[in-house]
């Protein structure tokens, strides 16, 4: 029985989201002391190799993935895209803070849904989607190693969904250039369309 692995990796963090925006679906690059700091963890942690990549289209996804893994080939999936946030993309909470929308969304995100976001049960269905195709892919070209470099929020939802053990989306947050390897087999998708999160990374070998 091949055993797949599917290494979820957080992309590198932008000066917009260190100044606390939110950014979504926005195409902000990836910081220069970000990408810097990525370069240093693979001069001093071990990431594993990969077959192939998957990366979401966004800029600092796609620079993310050619400092992990500069030599092997990669592939983009818009559906690998984070949860649109509408209208609060590129703002604050300081400057959303009053707005009825933007404390209708806090007290209730399961329910409520930003001016023009994208509503989360949707965004669930497309992510658990997503990582099927990812596997189908994998099952069909024999690819027993791929990395899919994305947000932190669609790693969350996608091991909230699809992963053993059965976590709530909090804590499945990985840090930026940091993530979780998913371990899966056919039988165990045809059975419970689950995997088994097996391990962090980076691992460090020394």
């Amino acid at each position: 029985m091949i055993t797949y692995k599917i290494h979820l990796l957080r992309c590198a963090g932008t000066t917009e989201r260190q100044r606390g925006c939110y950014i979504g679906q926005r195409d902000f690059p990836a910081c220069e002391q970000e990408l810097a700091a990525l370069r240093e963890f693979t001069k001093r942690f071990e990431y594993p190799l990969a077959d192939m990549v998957f990366t979401s289209p966004l800029l600092r996804c796609v620079e993310t993935a050619q400092i992990l893994y500069p030599e092997t080939y990669t592939e983009t999936l818009p559906a690998l895209v984070d949860l649109s946030l509408g209208e609060f993309e590129g703002h604050s909470p300081d400057e959303l803070t009053g707005m009825l929308e933007y404390d209708a969304w806090l007290s209730n995100s399961l329910e409520n849904t930003p001016p023009g976001g994208e509503k989360l049960d949707d965004f669930t269905r497309r992510i658990t989607s997503t990582l099927e195709e990812i596997f189908t892919r994998m099952m069909r070209e024999r690819i027993v190693n791929a990395a899919v470099i994305t947000h932190a929020g669609v790693i969350m939802t996608m091991l909230a969904a699809a992963g053993i053990p059965k976590l709530p989306p909090h804590e499945w947050l990985a840090k930026n250039g940091c993530g979780f390897t998913l371990l899966m087999t056919p039988q165990m998708w045809m059975r419970s369309r689950c995997g088994e999160v097996f391990g962090h990374i980076p691992t460090n070998p020394y």
